[in-house]
């Protein structure tokens, strides 16, 4: 695939949110974590050198050249997939060429700017949805300025919005764009002009539980929130890497398996934490050893908003009381 395959048809990078590649030949692909960043990395420098010495700062604790070479090994076979080949290393880097995928983030101001100031409701809603996550979260090493002019952007197009609001249109997935971009102050002023009757919005807590009776009771316990369910890691992951919902805040277990010993939950926490998700750790029992020091520790650690036991200390059961408070906390009800 080169340049002379039409734009049209070039494999489209999403990364106004979770990252997905698509194209005709691969499908749709999702990609995360540090493989994702370096993708954007790539795309970002606009066929240019970006050196190994780079990419090993953005893997954890620095990595090592072998680390390097197995992320980059990962990004290729994606992108083989979908039709693209990254060339052969050259002088202790890697380089993409230029134009052989389109991506979002560049594309936005340019559609924009392409719709002028007389957008109408139909065009505005299409631009909103290609937002599907804040991306300064959702790619926390990517380096910021590579974001500034597609949100920069966002902010024109919400003026544009406030003008269709003003005069009574309404615009398909607002209420879901505005919720999900709440702490945006250009989003607040559009929305104060939403023409609508809006409910009070129900926040979405996300449940990571293995046990399902347990996860019924919880359902049932925030039967007042939207709550979306994974029983273990690998269904989290999918979760996570496709067009999650912007969760308001998550209880996750400590184990995720019937061994009880996986203590898969945390890396569930971590990730979350990345996402500045907040977080509450949910267990069957408490560390043995010093109580004070281990719920000190796991919170510093994961960035908790508190710790839930599954049982009352001598009577058994759920202790919905204290589960129903701790989240209020965290949702900001209480």
């Amino acid at each position: 695939m080169g340049d002379g395959v039409p734009e049209q048809d070039r494999p489209y990078v999403a990364a106004l949110g979770e990252l997905i590649v698509e194209s005709r030949t691969g499908g749709r692909t999702p990609l995360g974590g540090v493989e994702a960043a370096i993708l954007l990395r790539l795309l970002f420098m606009q066929g240019q050198l970006v050196s190994s010495e780079s990419i090993r700062g953005m893997l954890p604790r620095g990595g090592n050249s072998s680390a390097v070479h197995t992320h980059v090994s990962g990004v290729k076979r994606l992108l083989k997939k979908h039709g693209v080949e990254i060339p052969r290393s050259a002088s202790g880097g890697y380089r993409l060429p230029k134009d052989l995928l389109r991506l979002d983030v560049l594309e936005f101001p340019r559609q924009l700017a392409a719709l002028g100031e007389t957008a109408g409701a139909v065009e505005v809603a299409r631009l909103l949805a290609q937002w599907r996550g804040d991306p300064l979260r959702v790619h926390p090493t990517v380096d910021s300025r590579h974001w500034n002019s597609a949100l920069t952007a966002r902010r024109q197009l919400m003026a544009r919005v406030s003008e269709l609001f003003r005069e009574g249109v309404e615009v398909k997935g607002w209420v879901t764009f505005a919720d999900r971009f709440s702490d945006d102050p250009a989003v607040k002023a559009a929305d104060v002009l939403h023409p609508g009757q809006r409910a009070a919005p129900r926040r979405r807590l996300l449940i990571v539980e293995d046990d399902r009776q347990m996860c019924q009771s919880l359902q049932t316990l925030f039967g007042d929130c939207d709550t979306t369910v994974v029983h273990d890691l690998k269904e989290y992951h999918r979760l996570m890497g496709g067009n999650p919902p912007q969760f308001h805040g998550a209880l996750v277990d400590r184990h995720l398996t019937e061994r009880n010993d996986d203590h898969h939950g945390y890396a569930a926490l971590l990730d979350l934490k990345s996402r500045g998700i907040p977080r509450i750790l949910i267990t069957a029992y408490f560390p043995a050893g010093d109580v004070q020091a281990n719920y000190r520790n796991l919170t510093e650690r994961f960035g908790l908003s508190g710790i839930c036991t599954k049982a009352r200390p001598g009577v058994g059961g759920l202790d919905t009381l204290a589960v129903r408070e701790a989240v209020d906390r965290m949702l900001g009800r209480g």
